[in-house]
Parts: structure tokens; sequence; C-alpha cells
């Protein structure tokens, strides 16, 4: 249990990162990790440590790289507490992705920690047969995330550095963001409302109520705001000059809304919103009409059936 303890300076270069490396992560990879961590968790019987592994797939494109899905590895922990992946398993789900997403890569693998060991290390050099420099990303389910750290996850490159006169691979840190087309962002979006919706609960109310205490918070801090500025100038409160700056910034912001730009753009969204719920309207009204008219036709012909062999009023016999 030594490795796994050990210091993360022995694994990690701590420098700034120069490689020019841009790298993009889509939701999908950060659902399946987090998905792969919980089953794991709930499925294991013994309490420990968990460990959970598994590949990065994407597209690298020069100094681009864009990480779209992953999958889990299957390995087995030596008497030494290290990791040994399957090559085999590996390799055939590679290729079965490749039969699927012919672009897709191996990029990198994912697992969970607070910080990379020796075994990280271990695992990388078990990997850099396919891929010559991997990107190691570590997600640590025991953070609790803050406004200036969002997610707990962590990137790193993978280089060779010299250490006493001798190449050792290690760790360097590595910058990221998010990137979200228009459908992963509505499928994020139904997943993290899914929980939330009641039996029987339209998924519009729930949005509405969203909204609705979104702005009610927003008008409890503006009052606030208020409030202070009002204690500040009667002198009841002692003046903060940095957060009076700060409210000073936010209210530059409101003449930015007031333009000819923004009106025409606001009127264009709104127009286009009216626009599909007009739609939505007369497709509803086209549909409830249709299936008058296939009622109607039911009870003509069973009429019709039962009034078989009398004439029928109206027409002649």
């Amino acid at each position: 249990m030594a490795a796994i303890n050990q210091d993360m300076s022995s694994v990690v270069l701590n420098q700034p990162n120069n490689s020019g490396l841009h790298i993009a992560i889509h939701p999908l990879t950060l659902l399946n990790i987090s998905d792969h961590y919980t089953r794991t968790v709930i499925q294991q019987n013994e309490r420990g440590q968990v460990h959970v592994i598994g590949a990065l797939l994407g597209i690298q494109s020069g100094r681009e790289v864009e990480i779209f899905n992953s999958y889990e590895l299957l390995f087995t922990m030596q008497a030494d507490c290290s990791i040994r992946i399957q090559e085999e398993y590996f390799v055939t789900k590679q290729e079965q992705f490749r039969q699927v997403f012919p672009a897709y890569d191996f990029l990198g693998w994912y697992n969970v920690g607070q910080k990379p060991t020796t075994i990280d290390i271990d695992v990388l050099q078990q990997l850099m047969v396919y891929n010559e420099s991997p990107l190691f990303l570590q997600l640590d389910p025991n953070e609790i995330p803050t406004p200036a750290r969002s997610l707990p996850i962590t990137v790193y490159e993978s280089i060779v550095d010299i250490v006493d006169n001798q190449p050792q691979p290690m760790f360097i840190k590595a910058s990221y963001k998010v990137e979200t087309g228009e459908a992963e962002r509505i499928a994020v979006d139904h997943v993290a409302h899914a929980a939330t919706h009641q039996e029987g609960e339209s998924s519009l109310v729930s949005h509405l109520a969203g909204q609705q205490n979104a702005i009610k918070m927003l008008d409890t801090r503006i009052k606030l705001l208020h409030e202070y500025l009002q204690d500040c100038v009667q002198g009841r409160v002692p003046k903060d000059h940095d957060l009076e700056r700060q409210i000073s910034s936010l209210c530059n912001r409101l003449p930015t809304i007031s333009g000819q730009a923004f009106e025409e753009e606001f009127m264009t969204e709104y127009n286009d919103v009216l626009l599909t719920s007009y739609l939505a309207t007369v497709t509803k009204g086209t549909h409830a009409m249709s299936e008058m008219v296939d009622k109607f036709n039911v009870v003509t012909t069973h009429s019709s059936h039962s009034g078989h062999g009398r004439p029928r009023r109206g027409m002649m016999a």
C-alpha cells in the first residue's frame, strides 16, 4: 500500500504546461465515468478503495484534442497492488468501437483517485504501446466542487523526463474545457432534471418552476445590494470600495441589453418561440380534428350496417 500513498510530487511535474495542447471533453465521457464509479461502489460489498479504469476515445487534429466517448477496461490487481490491464479485452473493445466510430482513436485512460501515484505510471507504461503519449483523466469523487473548480476532475499529459540520468514517464497537469453540442446539451439537461420530475408532472411545469425560483433569487440579491448601498450612503456600514466597483461593473453591463442589436435579436428569438407555439397548437388541433373524423366515420359505418335493408331518411327508397 506504500505505493498508493506515495507523494504526488514524485510522479507529477510541478511546473507550467507549455505544450499548447487544447483539450475538449464532451459530457458523455463525464457521464460514463460517473456511472462507472457509481455502479462499482454499489456492487462492491467490501469496504475499501474503489478502482475503476476506462479508455478515452476521441479525435486529435494537430494540437486540438476532443474526447467524445469512453468505455470500461478490465484489469486485475496484482499481489504488489499494481494493476494489470487485460490486453485481449482492450484490443477487442477497440476494434468494436472502430467499426461503429472509425474516426475515434484511443487517446488515454481514466481512473478514480485524489492524486496520481506510481500505480498510474505502471498503467501508463502498459498503454503507451497503443498511444505514445496518452492522456490521463482522474476523477476525485470526494472533492467538493467550488465556484472556481466546478468539476472534480484533473487532466494530465504524459511526458518522459530525465530523472537521475534515466528517462522516466511523468505526468504534467493540462488545462481543459467542456465542449457540448446542441444535442448533447439537451440530453444532459434531460438527465439532470429527470430525477426532479414528479409522477404526472409536466416537464414544462418543472421548467417554469425553476425559472420562477431563479427570478426570485435574483430579486432577493438585487434588493440586498440596494440595501447595502443605501446603508453605505447613510453611514450605517463601512464602505468597501472593491465591492462597490464590482456593483458598478454589474450596473455598467445593463446598457448593453438596451441597444438596437439586442432588441432585434430578442425579437427574432421571441418570434421564433411564438411561431413554434402556434405550430404546436395547429398540429394539436389538426390531430383532434383527425380523431373526430375517424370517430364520425366509424359511427356512420356502424349506422349504415345496422340500418341495412331499410330506407334511410333523406334518401329515396
